[in-house]
């Protein structure tokens, strides 16, 4: 080895310096064991192959140190194996990028027990689907705890190839045995669950393993606190697993629930039949698109947007519904771009956090959200915020709507008045 590292190391000395070869060890420990010719040599066979080599080196840079015919034989054992096209291939090592630090037995392992767990042969198009779905760690564990993890998963605590398929998917078998045995009897003790109510709940959502059961608990009582029943708060989260691992007792989430419920009139029954908006964010999500529909006119307000036949654009990404409304006649001047957003955030934000009001008073000043907020809220709002600093009798937040509203002559007036408006 020691005779192989020294020419190795000499002819990185001269490709990088001694500098940048120092900090390329940092991050590729075996840099060492290839010269730079072997390392382009995989570099740009995998660009032959029409692989995004940078990809490759960013997400598993112990690739480019392996001996070229090495990737290769793994190349060769993962296509010829499952049937994979070139372009499948492509996507595959995009996502699957540790799969080349490997030999062929291991990564015709890991898919040896990917098709015998989910009874399908490797030659299938639904098989190779999955393993292009499969969690971007899939070739990182052996096979063996690959299968063990599993199987553990299905045979303890859930029933159905869905279980396996979902597990593999969203790295189920990350989790240690013990670890996920400690955590369904947790979950048992802080919900009352039985045996029977844990493997029906796991079945439904397999993910659920990869939480931890303090969160969930915690996440299941401050959705009920919310008044969602018992039922709804399992079905919500079964349809969307990411309300489990989110502290729903956070103010973020508790403003998302108001402004449902507040500004756009969604009823409990209404939000728990739609869980997805539960996910997305005020600031930067919801509220930009409500009230961009409500700036040009689409809309009547914005607890119309539910009747009003476009509530499913909300979820559009900003390209489709930059498209769809960006041209309307009433404000033709207007685009959904970043800048939009932005405006829009720093606006809500400025309510919450610096006026501090609450959204059910934002709601009911619906003009505070349509006011610039560098031209008319954030230095009136000063100004009526010193007039109450002298003046007890004076609350800034009883002339909510003078501060939207009024033209800055009649606003004037009523500063000087010292806050009595004639």
């Amino acid at each position: 080895m020691a005779t192989k590292l020294r020419p190795a190391l000499q002819s990185w000395l001269q490709e990088l310096g001694a500098e940048q070869l120092s900090q390329q060890l940092q991050k590729v420990h075996r840099l060492l064991v290839c010269t730079p010719k072997e390392h382009n040599e995989v570099y740009s066979w995998l660009v032959s192959k029409g692989v995004n080599a940078t990809k490759v080196q960013q997400k598993a840079p112990l690739v480019m140190t392996r001996e070229i015919r090495a990737v290769q034989s793994t190349f060769q054992a993962l296509q010829e194996a499952a049937a994979f096209s070139d372009a499948q291939m492509c996507i595959l090592l995009h996502k699957h990028s540790d799969a080349l630090k490997y030999g062929p037995d291991h990564v015709l392992g890991a898919l040896q027990v990917v098709s015998s767990l989910l009874d399908m042969p490797m030659t299938s198009e639904s098989f190779r689907q999955d393993v292009l779905a499969a969690h971007n760690r899939l070739f990182s564990r052996s096979p063996v705890s690959l299968h063990q993890r599993v199987k553990f998963s299905c045979q303890m605590y859930a029933t159905g190839t869905h279980v396996a398929r979902t597990a593999f998917t969203r790295g189920v078998f990350l989790t240690p045995e013990p670890v996920m045995q400690s955590r369904a009897v947790k979950l048992q003790e802080q919900l009352g669950w039985d045996s029977e109510q844990l493997k029906q709940k796991l079945s439904a959502d397999p993910n659920i393993l990869n939480s931890e059961p303090s969160t969930i608990a915690c996440n299941v009582q401050g959705l009920q606190g919310a008044c969602f029943s018992l039922d709804q708060v399992w079905a919500m989260c079964t349809q969307h697993s990411a309300l489990l691992g989110r502290k729903w007792t956070s103010d973020t989430n508790v403003e998302k629930l108001q402004f449902l419920t507040c500004l756009l009139g969604l009823t409990l029954d209404d939000i728990a039949a739609r869980s997805y908006l539960l996910t997305r964010s005020v600031g930067g999500f919801l509220g930009p698109r409500v009230w961009f529909l409500y700036q040009t006119g689409a809309i009547r307000s914005p607890n119309t947007v539910m009747t009003s036949g476009l509530f499913g654009y909300i979820l559009h990404s900003k390209v489709l519904f930059n498209k769809r409304f960006s041209v309307l006649s009433a404000f033709p001047s207007m685009v959904f771009d970043s800048p939009f957003i932005d405006h829009w955030k720093q606006r809500w934000e400025f309510l919450r956090q610096q006026m501090k009001l609450s959204v059910e008073t934002i709601a009911a000043h619906q003009d505070l959200l349509l006011a610039s907020l560098p031209e008319r809220l954030a230095p009136r709002w000063q100004l009526l915020s010193k007039i109450a600093s002298v003046q007890a009798d004076f609350k800034a937040e009883d002339h909510l709507t003078s501060l939207a509203t009024l033209s800055d002559q009649d606003f004037a007036v009523l500063v000087e008045a010292g806050g009595k408006l004639y």
